[in-house]
């Protein structure tokens, strides 16, 4: 079944409520990517060598090394970010090239398709995916974010930054346990319809409490890019994300 939505200030969604993912968006801005075509395949270019007309780079960090790729003849298109057991400093990262242009205070949504194929294997690990600022060693150090994330034991957490406040928080449907990530497919939401209440949503279920995560950043602080990564400050340990789609949209 398909459900329409419409935001405050007019951005009008269409929301299947069966594999709880918005199909169509009525939005002055929109960002829509399903790693289909052969522009994929010719592979991901490095960060700092963007390629006209492409909006993703890679940024590698480690001699392993670990891999942004797209996932060969993969169903609907995909993009697998993979550390390796090489025991040094690790980052796998797909994003803007530090080309900031989603603005949090217009309304802005964040909404992927994507697996935790291999979930991180030791402590240090980390797997985020959401809205940030320019790259930075550590997802930790990022300067301003809006990120879903997940550590060592696969719990899922709502992170935020905001210049000002920190949130990690664990991602429960209200009411519920915590969850632990599987290695399945999920739809993976970030609403900033209210910046001063920042829903986190896994599969259609609203998963931080009311008024629990907000942005206060505003100006060039609330700008920023879609951001996929996986990282390791050391050691031997694993971690691998999928992605499958991305959408983004919001007002000017």
């Amino acid at each position: 079944m398909t459900t329409r939505s419409q935001f405050r200030t007019y951005v009008e969604t269409f929301f299947e409520d069966v594999n709880f993912e918005t199909v169509a968006s009525m939005a002055p801005l929109q960002f829509n990517e399903d790693f289909i075509g052969a522009g994929h395949s010719a592979g991901i270019p490095a960060a700092g060598s963007p390629v006209a007309g492409y909006p993703w780079v890679k940024k590698i960090v480690g001699a392993g090394p670990p891999t942004v790729a797209l996932v060969s003849n993969a169903g609907g298109g995909q993009i697998a970010l993979t550390l390796l057991a090489t025991s040094e400093k690790e980052d796998a990262v797909l994003y803007w090239n530090d080309n900031l242009a989603i603005d949090i205070t217009k309304v802005a949504s964040f909404e992927a398709r994507a697996a935790l194929s291999v979930a991180p294997s030791a402590a240090s690990v980390q797997m985020v995916m959401g809205l940030a600022a320019a790259w930075i060693d550590g997802p930790d150090n990022n300067t301003h974010y809006l990120e879903f994330g997940c550590t060592a034991n696969a719990a899922l957490l709502c992170r935020s930054q905001d210049g000002t406040t920190q949130n990690s928080i664990a991602a429960a449907p209200i009411g519920g346990a915590a969850i632990t990530l599987d290695t399945n497919f999920h739809i993976f939401r970030i609403s900033a319809e209210d910046p001063t209440d920042i829903a986190f949503y896994l599969d259609g279920n609203r998963v931080n409490a009311v008024k629990s995560i907000a942005y206060a950043a505003t100006g060039a602080n609330a700008i920023l890019q879609p951001y996929f990564a996986v990282y390791k400050p050391s050691g031997t340990g694993l971690a691998t994300l999928t992605v499958d789609k991305l959408d983004i949209f919001s007002n000017r």
